[in-house]
């Protein structure tokens, strides 16, 4: 999939990003001593989190796409 403003993927990762940094700044936590206090554990929990709301992110976008074709079809 190309990497164009306009992609879901890169449209959902800015979103992501924009919240998290978000609620970090709003809560005084500092991104880069965050990182390290992580566990391995919690790297992996939090990268499955990303990489299920990426595929609902995607299987929505994919009904709602289909959804208008449909709509499209029947007019």
């Amino acid at each position: 999939m190309s990497e164009n403003p306009k992609s879901p993927n890169t449209v959902s990762n800015k979103l992501i990003d924009l919240l998290v940094s978000d609620v970090l700044q709003k809560n005084g936590v500092d991104l880069e001593k965050a990182k390290t206090k992580l566990s391995d554990d919690q790297k992996q929990s939090l990268k499955e989190l990303v990489q299920d709301l990426s595929t609902q992110v995607n299987d929505f976008v994919k009904e709602a796409n289909a959804s208008k074709k449909k709509l499209n079809q029947d007019d």
